[in-house]
């Protein structure tokens, strides 16, 4: 297919989108952020790189010196810094005891000895989960406006253990997270550095699965699911983006949208070496195994009862995240896809 390009939101194409995310959530709408585009109010200039001003002040002990010229383009959310706050001590509860809808999706982290899910009836209002499994430290972070569910490990460069918190920036309409520790600023879908001590730095995927809250129940049902008791008064029967994931309409529009697919369609991401590579996850079936080359690299995925395994030579598991197609393909000019239906 050939690729074309366009700096506008896409047309009824985007509509058929199959969205496997909040929609799943049978709520009620609550307003949600207007549309928004226009660039980023200028700040200062550190090297050659010009630094918003909302971000230049709401973080004044970031290291600007080091920089991504990205940077420039980041845009307020409207919320400032952890307007929209992450939640730092999770509580939980038994799965058996989750009082919303079974098809609500969760992420799923599981350890040697203990499975934890992190709803997204949760996640959409806090979009940051700051926790551990297995003692060890991680971050399962959502963002609402690209559909990018990933998991990392929330230990810096330097060996420090942190937390994260949401900026109230994005870049290209995905959340730009940053770390407590340093207060570097962190691309949430890639979790790339972007400006800061940290960068060019990139935090380490953790494994984990996306399932709905009744599969979790069936197959795994001593795990702990993030409670209500998050501190914060959120309605959480409630989801303040509804109708957004269907919609072919944008709340900050993207520099340009890619129509090989549905702009909104869920992709999984991964990478092998300096190669990006993204399939659409409907499109793969289960039961089936799949086999790719990638960097000369024979690379298998194979999806069973809706949770997938990606591996490479010798069977070495390789981590994922979820994203919606038009936040992938703007982020990755380079990228390869795979699509067992073409």
């Amino acid at each position: 297919m050939k690729k074309r390009t366009a700096a506008i939101v896409i047309g009824a194409a985007a509509v058929a989108a199959v969205a496997v995310f909040v929609a799943a959530l049978a709520l009620g709408a609550i307003t949600a952020p207007g549309p928004a585009s226009s660039p980023p109010a200028s700040g200062t200039t550190a090297g050659s790189v010009e630094i918003p001003a909302f971000l230049h002040e709401g973080f004044p002990h970031t290291d600007w010196s080091k920089a991504d010229a990205a940077i420039a383009q980041a845009l307020s959310g409207g919320p400032p810094k952890d307007g929209i706050p992450a939640i730092d001590e999770p509580r939980f509860e038994p799965v058996a005891d989750f009082e919303h809808p079974d098809d609500v999706l969760a992420i799923l982290v599981q350890g040697d000895t203990e499975t934890k899910a992190y709803p997204y009836n949760i996640l959409v209002w806090h979009e940051i989960v700051n926790d551990t499994i297995d003692g060890s430290p991680i971050a399962v972070t959502f963002c609402p406006l690209c559909g990018s569910a990933a998991v990392f490990d929330r230990v810096l460069p330097s060996g420090t253990a942190t937390t994260f918190g949401v900026s109230g920036g994005l870049l290209e309409s995905n959340m730009i997270m940053f770390d407590r520790a340093t207060e570097t600023l962190w691309q949430q879908s890639t979790g790339t550095a972007l400006a800061g001590e940290h960068y060019p730095h990139q935090l380490q995927l953790h494994n984990f699965q996306l399932l709905n809250v009744g599969e979790i129940k069936d197959r795994y049902p001593e795990t702990m699911i993030v409670s209500e008791d998050t501190g914060h008064s959120r309605d959480y029967a409630n989801n303040p983006y509804a109708g957004y994931d269907e919609s072919a309409d944008f709340y900050f529009v993207p520099s340009r949208v890619d129509d090989r697919y549905p702009a909104k369609e869920i992709f999984v991401a991964f990478s092998v070496g300096n190669t990006h590579v993204a399939a659409p996850w409907l499109r793969l079936e289960d039961g089936r195994r799949y086999e790719t080359t990638v960097d000369d690299q024979q690379i298998t995925l194979q999806k069973t009862d809706g949770e997938l395994q990606i591996a490479g030579p010798d069977a070495v598991t390789i981590p994922f995240y979820f994203e919606m197609w038009f936040s992938w393909a703007v982020q990755n000019d380079d990228g390869q896809l795979f699509d067992p239906t073409t």
